[in-house]
């Protein structure tokens, strides 16, 4: 996408019309790995330049802007990725630390002394190992990308501590645990095998709980009957309490040329240097989403360790480098950890001629579990209308490897593939989807009460809600949406809500003394309408 520069005079006409105290903009400084914030300033020989709209309990999310490298002074790239992680550090600090609370209070506050000191050794051993792997192979552009997101990482943290108030430093270990939350879901498995519940001994209750429970996320990419659009979307679950959102627009300006993506917007979360719900628009004119699939087949895990790239790094570098759907498979699969294992699918704008035709590689669809990675053109299968996910694995290998046959056979056809609650209604409600309205419809779709399909349960729906549930109902479910079409995808425009759906009639969600998860720094009531968000700036200074 061409850049459309703007004059420091018409930043400054910009930040005039923001008046909400909770807005902050400035420029970092930096030579190496030492950086200068000042807020409040607009000036071309910036490293980066950032702002930050705080309006989580205003509107459900925070907007992020970093943008780096296009100021007159040239900077190298590792001081680009450095300082934009620095800028979000000291912007997004009290989020963060807020954020962290609950985020501590899901994944650590019920673990025992030995998990922790577990789980410390095996991200201090993973971070050694991938420092020096990139120390040594800086000819290898994948470990070239991987030190660029490991520079924004530690920009971060410095960030962070450069402004954080005695009483609210933290260690690099809450980092570790914050931009790894997601594969913390499936190491907490490998460090603590005591920890995999045993699902031939479950009740089919126990069972549906457990899944509903642990089944991250719905995602639809939806074509129109005469290819006049194509249309995103991606609707995460998760526990309640990680509704501390922020939409995060980046154009870091790296001059790599291995780099294929420079602007990057996605959903996201404080501290977070990933999205992972995910939800991802790329500079390389493709879209990223992620639905997380369960692995019922134990013994896996007991491949996992450090000497690996977590799924949020391989993530990341994949994005960075890749032009097409191939290529993001290709690399992410290298350095397979083994944890957060998911589905991801990979929308390639550049071979859709909307009105004529869909190209091969337009939709790449990658299944990870421990030791395999699977990838293939699924394109036939979107030309038909749409693709869903919905948290079962749609490759047969993974499927069964995973142990999904077995667990099935106990368990019941609501676990599998073809007949999971979502599928059936994807599959019925899918041709209602006409326009940005009718898709955002069914991605909060929640009809429990009526729909034959959902069975009176809560969680049997496109968008589930935990708290509703008759029996063991838990602050948890689905709770936010992103939603975006061929050509907003394109200019880096999202429709986007924060909180669990209204669904047909359904009460919105609060804070109560029913729900004791931390939730510190969060929206009591949660009854948000969608927003649009776009960047702020278009290489914005000169």
């Amino acid at each position: 996408m061409g850049h459309v520069l703007l004059a420091l005079t018409a930043i400054a006409v910009i930040t005039q019309c923001v008046t909400s105290a909770s807005y902050e903009n400035g420029c970092v400084y930096c030579k190496g790995k030492h950086c200068q914030y000042k807020a409040s300033v607009m000036a071309g020989d910036c490293t980066a330049l950032g702002s930050y709209n705080d309006t989580l309990l205003e509107t459900g999310w925070g907007i992020l802007d970093i943008s780096a490298g296009y100021g007159k002074v040239k900077f190298t790239d590792q001081e680009l990725m450095y300082g934009t992680g620095f800028m979000e550090g000291v912007l997004t600090a009290k989020r963060i630390y807020e954020h962290y609370q609950n985020a501590k209070d899901y994944f650590l506050s019920k673990k025992s002394g030995a998990y922790i000191t577990k789980l410390q050794t095996f991200l201090s051993d993973q971070d050694v190992w991938l420092r020096q792997m990139v120390e040594n192979n800086q000819a290898d552009p994948v470990w070239r990308h991987v030190g660029l997101v490991i520079d924004q990482y530690d920009g971060l943290i410095d960030g962070y501590k450069s402004v954080a108030p005695d009483n609210q430093q933290l260690e690099v270990f809450a980092f570790q645990v914050l931009n790894g939350a997601g594969d913390l879901i499936d190491l907490q498995h490998a460090l603590d095998p005591k920890s995999i519940p045993d699902w031939k001994k479950m009740s089919h209750k126990e069972a549906k709980l457990y899944i509903q429970r642990h089944g991250f996320c719905s995602a639809l990419i939806k074509v129109l009957g005469a290819y006049e659009n194509v249309f995103m979307s991606h609707s995460s679950w998760f526990m309640y309490q990680f509704t501390m959102r922020i939409f995060k627009h980046w154009d870091i300006n790296v001059q790599d040329s291995a780099t294929a993506a420079r602007q990057i917007s996605f959903s996201s979360y404080p501290g977070f240097l990933e999205s992972l719900d995910d939800f991802y628009l790329l500079g390389s004119k493709m879209v990223l989403l992620q639905t997380t699939n369960n692995v019922f087949n134990a013994s896996l895990y007991q491949t996992v360790q450090p000497k690996s790239l977590l799924a949020w790094q391989r993530v990341r570098v994949a994005s960075m480098m890749a032009h097409t759907g191939r290529e993001w498979a290709d690399i992410f699969s290298k350095y397979n950890s083994g944890t957060y294992n998911n589905q991801y699918m990979i929308v390639d704008l550049k071979q859709i001629e909307l009105g004529k035709t869909i190209n091969d590689n337009a939709l790449w669809v990658v299944e990870q579990i421990p030791t395999r990675v699977t990838s293939g053109d699924q394109t036939p299968i979107l030309r038909t209308g749409y693709w869903p996910s919905y948290n079962v694995p749609f490759y047969e290998d993974i499927y069964n490897m995973s142990g999904y046959p077995d667990f099935v056979a106990q368990h019941g056809t609501d676990n599998s593939y073809q007949l999971a609650p979502r599928a059936k209604i994807f599959r019925r409600d899918e041709g209602k989807v006409l326009d940005l309205q009718s898709m955002k419809h069914i991605m909060r779709y929640n009809d429990y009460q009526h729909d034959s399909y959902s069975e009176g349960d809560a969680c049997n729906a496109i968008c589930c809600r935990g708290d509703l549930k008759n029996e063991s109902s838990s602050a948890s479910g689905c709770y936010d949406t992103k939603v975006s079409d061929y050509h907003m995808a394109q200019n880096f425009v999202a429709d986007i809500v924060n909180g669990p759906t209204l669904g047909t009639g359904l009460p919105p969600f609060q804070w109560t003394n029913q729900f004791k998860d931390s939730h510190v720094g969060l929206p009591l009531v949660y009854s948000f309408d969608f927003l649009r968000t776009s960047p702020r700036w278009r290489a914005p200074f000169v």
